[in-house]
C-alpha cells in the first residue's frame, strides 16, 4: 500500500487493495478513499462524536421547570436544623441558582430524556413556612418522587393539589408539620408505591378516605401512618390492603377494635408496627402460618399473644416489640432460646418474673435488649467495655442497671 495513504483497521484493508487494482479513475479512488475515512471515523466514537457531533446530549431542564422550583423553594423562610436531621449528611441546596440546569441541582432529579423534572428530595432542608394551594410545586406535573421530610410547614393542610401527580410513586411528607385531614385526593395518586405521613402531630384520616386510600393503590408496597389520628377509623378499613405490602407502620394511631386477621397473612409482609393502639385487639394466628415478617410491633396493645407459638411461627423475625402485652402466659419465658435470629428484643413492663434471661445476650446479632418492670432475678453479668448501651431493671426493688451488650459477640 502507498505510504501516504492513512493507515486503517485490518477489516478496510482487502477491499481498499481490491478497488486499487482496477483501472477506475483517480476520481473513483478519491470517492473510495473517502468513503473508508469516514468509516474509520465511524469506527472511533469519541472521535466522531466529536467532529460530527452524532451523540445526542443530555437535554436541559425546562427553564419554567427551573422557575418553579426556585419559587417554590424561596418561598420558604430558613430556620434551625431537626434533632433528627443531625444523624445523617444531606448535601446543601446551594447549587440552585438561576441561570444554570436545574438537572444538576441537590436533590433534582430530571428524566435524562425528556429533561422533565420527576424528582425533589428537599428533605432536611429547614424549610419554614405553609405550603399554599397555589404552589408552584404542584406545576411539576411529572413529578414521581416527592420527599419533603423534616421540614416545618406550620401546620398547613395537605392541599387537595398534591392529587394531581398523576405519576407519583413514592410521596413522603414524614415529621414536615402538616395537619388536618388526609384529602381524598391523595387516592387518586393510583401508581404510589410508598407513602409516608408518619408524626405530624394534628393529621387526622376518616374512614371513608382511608378505604378509597386502599382501595385504589394497588401498588403499594410500604405504608406509613404513624401517628396519625385514626380514632374514628374502622380497623376493617385496612382489610383490602395491596398483597404486594412489605411494610405497615400504624404505631400510635388511636386505632380500636378488632384487627383484620387477613393483614398477618399477607405474602410480602416484613414490618408490621401496631404498637400504642391501647384499645386495639385481634387474633394472631395460631398454625400454618407462613410470614416473611422480620419486624413486629403490638406493644401495648390488647392482642392475646401465646409468646411460644408466636415465637414458633416467626422464622424470619429479627425485631420484637412486645413492651407492656397481655400474655396468655406470663410466667418465665424460658422458650425465648429460640430466639436465635432476634437483633432487638423488648419485654418490658410485662411482670415477667424467675432467673432473668441473661442467655439472650449469647445472641450474636443482639444488639438491643429492653427487660424493664419484669420481676426477675439474679445478678447482672460483668461485662467489658465497649460495647453497646442497654438498660434493664428490676420491679421488685425498683433498682435500674445499664450493661453492655458485646455488639460482636
Amino acid at each position: 500500500m502507498p505510504s501516504h495513504f492513512p493507515s486503517l483497521p485490518k477489516r478496510y484493508i482487502l477491499p481498499f487493495l481490491l478497488i486499487s487494482k482496477t483501472s477506475q479513475s483517480r476520481a473513483n479512488m478519491e470517492r473510495v478513499l473517502l468513503l473508508l475515512i469516514c468509516l474509520l471515523l465511524l469506527s472511533q466514537p469519541n472521535n466522531c462524536s466529536s467532529s460530527l457531533s452524532f451523540n445526542s446530549s443530555t437535554p436541559l431542564c425546562h427553564s419554567h421547570q427551573s422557575s418553579a422550583l426556585l419559587h417554590f423553594r424561596n418561598s420558604f423562610s430558613v430556620g434551625d436544623s431537626l434533632y433528627r436531621c443531625d444523624y445523617y449528611s444531606y448535601p446543601p441546596k446551594n447549587s440552585w441558582k438561576m441561570g444554570t440546569d436545574c438537572c444538576g441541582w441537590d436533590g433534582v432529579t430530571c428524566d435524562t430524556m425528556t429533561g422533565h423534572v420527576i424528582g425533589l428530595d428537599l428533605s432536611c432542608s429547614r424549610l419554614e413556612g405553609p405550603i399554599h394551594s397555589n404552589s408552584t410545586l404542584f406545576s411539576l406535573r411529572h413529578l414521581q418522587w416527592l420527599n419533603l421530610a423534616y421540614n416545618y410547614f406550620n401546620s398547613s393542610a395537605i392541599s387537595s393539589k398534591f392529587g394531581g401527580f398523576a405519576n407519583m410513586t413514592h410521596l413522603n411528607l414524614t415529621e414536615s408539620s402538616v395537619a388536618g385531614n388526609v384529602p381524598s385526593e391523595i387516592s387518586h395518586l393510583s401508581k404510589l408505591v410508598s407513602l409516608d405521613l408518619s408524626w405530624n402531630f394534628g393529621m387526622r384520616i376518616e374512614t371513608p378516605n382511608l378505604k378509597r386510600l386502599v382501595q385504589n393503590l394497588t401498588h403499594l408496597t410500604e405504608l406509613f401512618l404513624t401517628e396519625v389520628n385514626m380514632s374514628s377509623v374502622s380497623p376493617n378499613s385496612f382489610m383490602n390492603l395491596s398483597s404486594s405490602l412489605t411494610s405497615l407502620s400504624l404505631f400510635y394511631c388511636g386505632l380500636k377494635g378488632r384487627f383484620p386477621d387477613n393483614i398477618f397473612h399477607l405474602p410480602n409482609l416484613q414490618l408490621l408496627e401496631l404498637g400504642y393502639n391501647y384499645n386495639l385487639t385481634g387474633s394472631l394466628p395460631t398454625y400454618n402460618w407462613s410470614t416473611p415478617l422480620k419486624s413486629l410491633d403490638l406493644s401495648s396493645t390488647e392482642f392475646p399473644i401465646d409468646l411460644p407459638n408466636l415465637i414458633s411461627n416467626l422464622k424470619s423475625l429479627k425485631e420484637l416489640y412486645l413492651s407492656g402485652c397481655n400474655f396468655i402466659d406470663s410466667s418465665n419465658p424460658t422458650f425465648l432460646s429460640n430466639l436465635t435470629q432476634i437483633t432487638s428484643l423488648d419485654l418490658s413492663y410485662n411482670n415477667f418474673g424467675g432467673q432473668c434471661p441473661w442467655y439472650l445476650l449469647n445472641n450474636a446479632g443482639l444488639t438491643s435488649l429492653g427487660l424493664s418492670g419484669n420481676n426477675f432475678i439474679g445478678q447482672v453479668p460483668d461485662f467489658s467495655t465497649h460495647w453497646t448501651q442497654v438498660s434493664s431493671s428490676n420491679s421488685s426493688s425498683n433498682s435500674q442497671s445499664t450493661i453492655q451488650i458485646p455488639s460482636n459477640w
